[in-house]
């Protein structure tokens, strides 16, 4: 099953061809597209939650196509964003704003009062409490404009493919964005799981629906190479560059309590594909990243500097690799002698991990960490990089996964 169908079990909607769709203004080339809106109640137990599901169905021409009305998740968000940037600049709403303004008014959840909003995958699983977490440190810290959770691999020993992601994943959490986040320049907020603040509590400025992140987002005139890969296969470091670009004096911080689970590729083939969206459109945009002035630091001392550095090692990975796999012939096969400098900065890399590993109680990531190096490592260092640069031209999504079918879902109360 999609994910709308997924839903409608869970939530207790139903869902019909003959539902009436809704226009509004999409990118892509016609420029148009139609969408449900769905709203009710949920209930579980004791508990319940309101909710509102917009469902995107294209239009009459493309009745037979295998996805109709998919524009992509930056088209998903700029529905809720143009919303949003209409309601506070109070224009007239499109046709598919009226609607959902009024199921959200039935629901006695009035658009304006809407102070957050948070992006999860269909393939993710997120802990009871991260929520809560992130949250509460936003309500904490007036100037934070997003903040994301750790991001961990679910299906773990799946196949050598998803073991070698788990000690990727933790380097790129509990390493890169929290050394980032104490600048508060997270430079990339990863759309499965990132809640965003919307307004600004104390003069009701809109942030994530001002005129400018709305507008600079929801660009159609995608034509150059660079900007396609920026805005069709890098949307999340995108919208996290505009946010950097537009907001310099708020922050965008790493919350390591929230913690959430997702489905990584299982198989070599989609990880190719994966990793050659992730990292041409990662180059793409550190190169906007430079163009931003508004970075903390100053001179070598700055965050700009540190993506400089970051997107020169992207490029020089594979060479890299090769240095390294020269390094342990010299030493080890050819018997040269190695100096103590080197052996202390080794020991420095590694002990410094073993420690993080110990300080975040991720004792059991030593052994992922061994086993990224031997397996890993020529995967990620020089495989990925080079198939990703010669394919940089490749614009398509790839591969994609499926969510499997949930058992038994909750009741729910009779939707409008």
């Amino acid at each position: 099953m999609n994910t709308p169908l997924h839903l409608s079990k869970i939530l207790g909607f139903k869902v019909s061809r003959k539902d009436p769709g809704y226009s509004y203004r999409s990118i892509g080339a016609s420029g148009e597209n139609k969408a449900s809106v769905y709203y009710g109640v949920y209930t579980a137990g004791k508990k319940s939650l309101k909710y509102m599901v917009v469902i995107k169905r294209g239009t009459p021409a493309e009745k037979e196509a295998p996805k109709p009305g998919n524009r992509g998740k930056r088209d998903s968000q700029l529905i809720m964003m143009g919303m949003l940037n209409r309601v506070h600049y109070d224009r007239r709403p499109c046709e598919l704003d009226e609607v959902m303004i009024n199921a959200l008014n039935k629901l006695e959840i009035p658009p304006t009062e809407i102070e957050y909003m948070m992006a999860i995958d269909a393939d993710t699983r997120v802990s009871k409490l991260s929520m809560s977490y992130m949250h509460r440190y936003m309500q904490a810290n007036d100037r934070v404009l997003a903040c994301c959770g750790e991001t961990k691999v679910d299906n773990t020993t799946a196949s050598w493919v998803t073991m070698i992601q788990i000690y990727d994943y933790f380097a790129s959490h509990a390493l890169k964005k929290s050394f980032e986040s104490i600048f508060g320049c997270v430079t990339c907020l990863p759309g499965c799981f990132t809640m965003l603040r919307i307004y600004c509590p104390d003069d009701m400025r809109p942030l994530l629906s001002s005129d400018n992140v709305f507008q600079a987002y929801s660009r159609n005139d995608i034509e150059s190479l660079h900007d396609k890969n920026l805005f069709h296969l890098g949307e999340d470091r995108m919208l996290t560059t505009l946010l950097l670009k537009y907001f310099p004096e708020y922050r965008l911080n790493f919350v390591p309590a929230a913690s959430c689970w997702t489905i990584v590729p299982d198989s070599y083939k989609v990880l190719l594909s994966q990793r050659r969206r992730w990292i041409n459109s990662t180059f793409h945009n550190m190169w906007e990243l430079l163009k931003v002035r508004t970075l903390c630091g100053c001179c070598c001392l700055s965050m700009k500097t540190v993506v400089a550095i970051d997107m020169l090692s992207t490029m020089i990975l594979p060479a890299a690799f090769l240095y390294g796999l020269s390094f342990i012939y010299v030493v080890f096969v050819a018997g040269e002698p190695i100096t103590q400098l080197t052996l202390i900065l080794f020991g420095v890399i590694l002990g410094a991990q073993v420690l993080i590993f110990l300080v975040r109680s991720r004792i059991d990531h030593l052994f992922w960490f061994l086993f990224y190096l031997v397996v890993g490592l020529p995967v990620f260092f020089f495989v990925l990089p080079l198939y990703s640069f010669w394919n940089m031209d490749d614009l398509s999504w790839g591969t994609t996964r499926q969510v499997a079918e949930s058992k038994k879902p909750a009741s729910a109360s009779s939707p409008k």
